[in-house]
């Protein structure tokens, strides 16, 4: 059913694209689809001190992001404004996206329109795209939608050669659709006196000793993470201060409000699973630990890539007693696993990103 109704979507979509079909693309036009506003805040700034005429499609939680930007049009996401995203991107040179938007599938793109993917993640530790388990390769109605939506997008961004992989692997990506710009939402990282800020944030929220924070992946269903219990924790390991950050969508109340880029740079080591926020934690030189109390199960289900098989078990805990353990005998590895992630990660990201985005302008 899921499928069919899928189907039925692009079809629609494909009739909305006649009624705009001769509606004329305009160089200076920027769609920029915001779902994970931090990986495409920094370029829609930069392009907007640029004098680019911006579209915004987003969730209306988004909206607080462009507002101060006053020439910048928000179009709320969902279905009832369709005709007005199908609107927008009819007259945009670049259209740029940060994950899977089943409208793509749909869509019309006139021969000088050009789409850049950012994605939402430093990395993958877990497959995606149509190298995830759920993907049914013998379906071949349900591959054709999928590689649809993939074929749509012309660049995509990498911070190193690593994803460029996993993008070949999961979109079928070709080597000339790779943009070695690096990211621009990790440029802060890349200016920052790392120690100094921990020390300053370690500070302002009045912790003393180390920091353990706990990043859990999304699971799928909206399955519950299994959360650490920080009473247990902090009994157990004293010089430690647990702070929790769930995926937002099954975000409780017995987690951290400090946002996520200050908790990596407040963290002494960083716990998570299949999480891209592990190869994220590199570019901070901050030590990771493995809390995969469900991998067989998550292998099963969603698939883990090389990349993941490739941690070696010290850096692995299956129980949360275990997890203590390795915390308690100071075995956490001083050596980041995934600095190879970050090649192209450096302060000029951002502004690779908008040369490239201009040279796309001009042809």
């Amino acid at each position: 059913m899921r499928q069919l109704i899928k189907k039925l979507y692009m079809a629609i979509i494909q009739v909305l694209n006649l009624i705009y079909i001769k509606q004329k693309v305009q160089s200076k036009h920027i769609v920029i689809m915001m779902t994970f506003a931090e990986d495409v805040l920094p370029i829609v700034e930069a392009l907007y001190r640029k004098g680019y005429t911006i579209t915004v499609i987003g969730n209306e939680g988004n909206r607080k992001y462009v507002q101060q930007f006053e020439t910048i049009n928000f179009l709320p996401a969902g279905n009832k404004h369709v005709f007005k995203h199908i609107k927008a991107m009819s007259s945009a040179k670049v259209i740029i996206i940060d994950t899977y938007y089943l409208m793509l599938g749909g869509l019309k793109k006139k021969t000088n329109q050009t789409i850049i993917q950012t994605w939402h993640a430093a990395g993958a530790l877990k497959h995606f795209g149509l190298t995830d388990h759920q993907v049914d390769l013998s379906n071949a109605k349900m591959v054709n939608q999928y590689k649809k939506v993939y074929r749509a997008t012309d660049k995509y961004l990498v911070g190193g050669e690593p994803m460029a992989e996993c993008f070949k692997a999961s979109f079928e990506a070709s080597d000339e659709q790779i943009l070695r710009t690096g990211l621009p939402r990790l440029v802060p990282y890349t200016r920052l006196d790392v120690v100094k800020r921990q020390n300053e944030l370690k500070k302002q929220y009045g912790i003393e000793g180390k920091v353990a924070i706990y990043v859990p992946t999304y699971r799928e269903h909206k399955q519950a993470n299994r959360q650490i219990d920080k009473i247990n924790f902090e009994a157990a390991l004293p010089e430690y201060t647990l702070l929790s950050k769930l995926h937002p969508s099954i975000s409780t109340e017995n987690q951290t409000v400090i946002n996520l880029q200050s908790l990596m740079i407040l963290a002494d080591v960083i716990i998570s699973d299949y999480s891209s926020l592990a190869i994220e934690a590199s570019i901070l030189d901050k030590p990771s630990l493995f809390y995969v109390y469900d991998e067989a199960q998550y292998e099963e289900e969603r698939g883990l890539n090389t990349f993941y098989k490739a941690i070696p078990e010290a850096y692995k805990a299956y129980t949360e007693a275990e997890l203590i353990e390795k915390l308690k005998n100071n075995e956490v590895p001083l050596t980041p696993l995934f600095k190879d992630w970050h090649a192209y990660n450096v302060k000029d990201s951002l502004t690779n990103v908008i040369n490239e985005i201009e040279k796309m302008v001009k042809i």
